[in-house]
């Protein structure tokens, strides 16, 4: 039997799944699982800003090493959080983020210059390149409402103001970097996954930084604060709250003797609705929606 509060988002549920074939090469997002909640994950680190510190729209925290510096003054935004310790959430996070690298990492592409500004206006597809390199105060631009997908075989470097812009959704866009990633520009958009670390210099980063894949990686972010991380993270739905049916048995029913039993409930929101969700009821019994 279930029991199910429709004033709060179902706990139960079907999924339908709907086969379709893609074009070949077409671009796929990654599943972040966990990690789609922390706008900063670190393997052996996370060092904020000082001074007024950065504000990360997203969870924060570390795995294997839960070393957090400089939080505060750095902070998050409600209704995120710190990760002082190396919790479930985090090791999990940590574990997602290595997948998502991993299946960016297995989709072919096109072949982009390493010198970012000289590739033009870029639309949604599967880019591959060595080192990534944006100039300093130079602009690239992601116009476009597909998926971006940037496999770097080495270092991600966008220098001092240079800036990643355009139509582009900051969500829709995947940096998988193959060792070490630095954003030292003005403005930056998309999900960084970096083998080793990343440092975020300054400026205004729309979407997450995720660091250590591999063996090691601390994500750092250098300077006196008065930035941004964030935008893309998704915080984890509430837990569903405890229904208690009573009475917790129902008395013995006899033979020849009519039966007849009301059933309430207390805990989440009302009205409740009863159902039979597994089994059947005795020939001649019926449950109503109200118990």
């Amino acid at each position: 039997m279930k029991i199910k509060s429709p004033g709060i988002p179902a706990c139960v549920g079907f999924v339908a799944l709907l086969l379709v074939s893609a074009p070949a090469l077409a671009q796929v997002a990654p599943n972040l699982g966990t990690a789609r909640q922390f706008g900063v994950l670190g393997n052996s680190a996370v060092t904020g800003s000082s001074g007024s510190g950065t504000l990360v729209n997203g969870d924060v925290g570390s795995y294997p090493t839960p070393t957090i510096n400089n939080f505060p003054p750095s902070r998050t935004v409600a209704p995120f959080t710190v990760h002082y310790s190396a919790d479930a959430v985090v090791q999990q996070a940590h574990t997602d983020a290595k997948t998502a690298y991993d299946f960016l990492a297995a989709q072919s592409g096109s072949v982009l210059n390493d010198n970012l500004n000289t590739n033009g206006v870029i639309g949604p597809g599967v880019y591959r390149l060595g080192a990534a390199d944006l100039a300093a105060s130079t602009t690239l631009t992601l116009n476009g409402s597909g998926i971006f997908i940037f496999n770097v075989a080495s270092t991600l470097t966008m220098n001092g103001s240079s800036v990643v812009t355009g139509s582009a959704n900051p969500c829709n866009v995947y940096w998988r970097v193959g060792t070490s990633a630095t954003l030292n520009g003005t403005a930056f958009i998309g999900t960084v996954i970096a083998d080793a670390s990343i440092t975020v210099g300054g400026g205004i980063v729309s979407g997450s930084v995720l660091a250590g894949t591999g063996a090691t990686g601390a994500v750092t972010m250098p300077g006196a604060g008065g930035n941004t991380i964030g935008g893309c993270s998704v915080p984890p739905a509430p837990p569903c709250p405890t229904i208690t049916i009573a009475p917790s048995t129902l008395p013995i029913g006899k033979i020849g003797v009519a039966y007849s039993q009301q059933l309430t409930a207390s805990g989440g929101t009302f009205p409740y609705i009863f159902s039979v969700v597994s089994g059947t009821l005795p020939t001649g019994l019926t449950l109503t929606a109200g118990g």
